[in-house]
Formats: C-alpha cells, sequence, structure tokens
C-alpha cells in the first residue's frame, strides 16, 4: 500500500486529521489507539465483520492441527 499523507488542523481546542477523499471513509467513529510511533486507527465495525467471519470458518478444515493443544 502506498504511503498517504494526511494533514493535521484545529478544530476548536482540538486537533483534526483531515482524510483524503481516495481513502473513501465511510464510518462515523473510529477507535484510536497510541502506538510507540504514532497511533493506530481502527473502524470497529469492519473489525468486527472480520472477526465473525473468521468465527464462521471455525472448524470448517478438520485435518488443519489444533495449535491451542
Amino acid at each position: 500500500m502506498a504511503t498517504i499523507t494526511a494533514k493535521v488542523f484545529q478544530a476548536g481546542n482540538s486537533k483534526a486529521l483531515r482524510l483524503p477523499r481516495g481513502l473513501k471513509v465511510k464510518a462515523k467513529s473510529y477507535e484510536v489507539t497510541p502506538t510507540a510511533t504514532g497511533f493506530m486507527v481502527v473502524d470497529p465495525k469492519a473489525e468486527a465483520r472480520r472477526l465473525k467471519a473468521l468465527q464462521a470458518l471455525w472448524g470448517a478444515a478438520p485435518d488443519f492441527p489444533d495449535h491451542t493443544k
């Protein structure tokens, strides 16, 4: 994935991040987690959909070795 530059600006007493239109941001809110080098932004609804899809696959390949034992 290519690097994307976002601009920071002041919105009242808060800082805001202006994301480029090319990202096609659809969610109204995101979870922001601080990291050692910056922060990570996650769409919680999309994350829940991915988790649900992974849970649906659980047991789909019975011959696959169980790594939990």
